[in-house]
């Protein structure tokens, strides 16, 4: 996994969507890591035959994830009727082969469907990040992680001259599907289902219906103790305190992610089949919501914070900014005058969490920090807004 920090980074992105088939609302947490490397893909447009949605959890930096939730969506724009198992898995060999060509450093797991207007879903699965389909909290589908232990799997790893050691492929990667990876494949390849590491999808077709809720996250949902079937029952009873935002169900399930153990960055995606036009209109296309400052002279958590910001198109100087102002509102009871996502601002601080941000804040941050631009915000925000708590 990689170096953790010692206090999570519990700022949100918020992303949503919506036409007149599907509502959609994702949202990433960087967490425990010392930096964001997932990606998404989120695309409900008016009048198209098909949703496109997926999540993309990169390894070693965010490249290649990144590259794939960019390029996915044109290829499978692209794709003539009928969509079969054979397009998807071509899109996602293409596509690992054009990273290959544009930069061979990283890779990304990745789990991605599309949505029909008869809301027949075809899924594709790369890797460990999984899709659940739950209808009225059951869980009714679920994809299967590609791990190396698996039979299957380590047979063709062990066939291509590889090794399963501590269950990782050479004693190195935990998954044995996904996009990159150059050490593990053989570049220029036409046999790319032969080798150590493939990007070939695992391809379903599920037929759901209006109601049914599809549910895309990276493998940081389920590392703690969060089974696949107590996310579809938390999502269900979220989904009747959410005040119509999805993005409020989906930065739940990060939270109570990081509250069951995962240290791992974390992103959820909660699809609703149903008119969901009025969730975009309502609520917007995105939000940020600023977590509670770093530590104190902890430079890795500096960093990340700022990192997470910066995806969220803001300033860190904004983000503790806007913390402060959405302390204020917490204190004084008057936090329900925010947009729903914001009320969530405050669900992983206890008492003691409060009174230290409280007590950190003091006046608050200094009028001019709010004009300083992203590459200087950490030194605006040293002294006066670096909190230890």
């Amino acid at each position: 996994m990689g170096s953790v920090l010692p206090k999570p980074i519990l700022s949100k992105v918020v992303d949503r969507t919506g036409n007149g088939s599907v509502s959609a609302a994702c949202a990433s947490v960087n967490g425990y890591r010392s930096s964001m490397e997932d990606a998404h893909m989120l695309v409900a447009e008016n009048g198209a035959k098909y949703s496109y949605f997926g999540i993309f959890d990169g390894h070693n930096n965010e490249k290649c994830s990144e590259y794939i939730a960019e390029h996915m969506p044109a290829r499978l724009k692209a794709l003539k009727e009928p969509i079969t198992a054979a397009a998807l898995e071509r899109v996602c060999t293409d596509l690992d082969e054009a990273f290959f060509k544009q930069d061979n450093d990283g890779g990304s797991t990745g789990t991605f469907c599309l949505i029909g207007a008869d809301y027949k879903v075809k899924i594709a699965n790369v890797g460990d990040s999984r899709i659940l389909v739950s209808r009225k909290g059951k869980m009714v589908f679920h994809t299967e992680d590609h791990k190396p232990y698996n039979p299957g799997e380590a047979e063709r790893i062990v066939r291509c001259g590889g090794s399963v050691t501590n269950n990782r492929v050479d004693g190195d990667l935990a998954v044995s599907r996904a996009f990159g990876d150059s050490m593990f494949k053989v570049a220029g390849t036409k046999d790319y289902r032969n080798q150590k590491v493939i990007a070939v999808p695992d391809v379903s077709e599920v037929a759901c219906q209006a109601g049914d809720t599809i549910i895309l996250a990276c493998d940081g949902v389920f590392e703690g103790d969060f089974s696949n079937a107590e996310v579809c029952a938390f999502v269900q009873e979220q989904m009747t305190k959410c005040w119509g935002d999805l993005a409020v169900v989906a930065c739940r399930v990060c939270d109570q992610a990081i509250l069951r153990g995962s240290k791992d960055n974390i992103s959820c995606m909660i699809v609703q089949l149903e008119d969901g036009s009025s969730n975009v209109k309502t609520f917007g296309a995105s939000s940020f919501v600023p977590g509670p400052p770093f530590p104190r002279n902890h430079e890795g958590c500096r960093t990340a914070y700022i990192k997470m910001a910066e995806l969220g198109h803001v300033t860190a100087a904004d983000a503790l900014q806007r913390r402060y102002q959405l302390l204020q509102r917490h204190v004084k009871g008057q936090l329900n005058t925010e947009p729903p996502v914001m009320r969530t601002a405050f669900e992983m601080s206890d008492e003691v969490d409060v009174d230290t941000e409280t007590t950190f804040f003091g006046r608050g941050p200094s009028p001019g920090t709010r004009r300083r631009s992203s590459r200087h915000s950490h030194r605006a925000t040293t002294s006066a807004q670096a909190a230890d708590s």
